[in-house]
């Protein structure tokens, strides 16, 4: 498998660098075992998810149309009653697609170099 800017969890760990916990001071602590890209972002965010992590897409009233996702640890997630699933985003945000695009680019110069 690879990065998929449509899921949620990769998007967002791409997106936030970190998975924190909207509910609790609780932060995901992963380190794939690669170089930081695309994948790096993918493996973070399919471990949260096997990990029972919640993440959904949210609407940040303070900023309306930026991009925006609700992070829960599995115990904060159990207590709203929500479990991990395989939610995909709505569409590619252009923030996650401008992300998307520099990382690429940085990654071709690294090989390049």
């Amino acid at each position: 498998m690879a990065f998929d800017p449509r899921d949620i969890y990769d998007a967002a760990a791409l997106y936030d660098m970190w998975l924190n916990c909207q509910g609790c001071p609780t932060t995901f602590d992963f380190e794939p075992n690669r170089p930081i890209g695309l994948d790096y972002y993918h493996d973070i965010g399919q471990q949260a998810k096997r990990d029972g992590w919640v993440v959904a897409e949210q609407v940040d009233a303070g900023h309306p149309g930026e991009q925006a996702y609700l992070v829960l640890c599995p115990h904060c997630a159990g207590k709203y009653g929500l479990t991990a699933g395989a939610a995909s985003a709505t569409a590619v945000s252009p923030a996650i697609e401008e992300i998307c695009q520099a990382m690429v680019a940085a990654e071709r110069e690294q090989f390049a170099a």
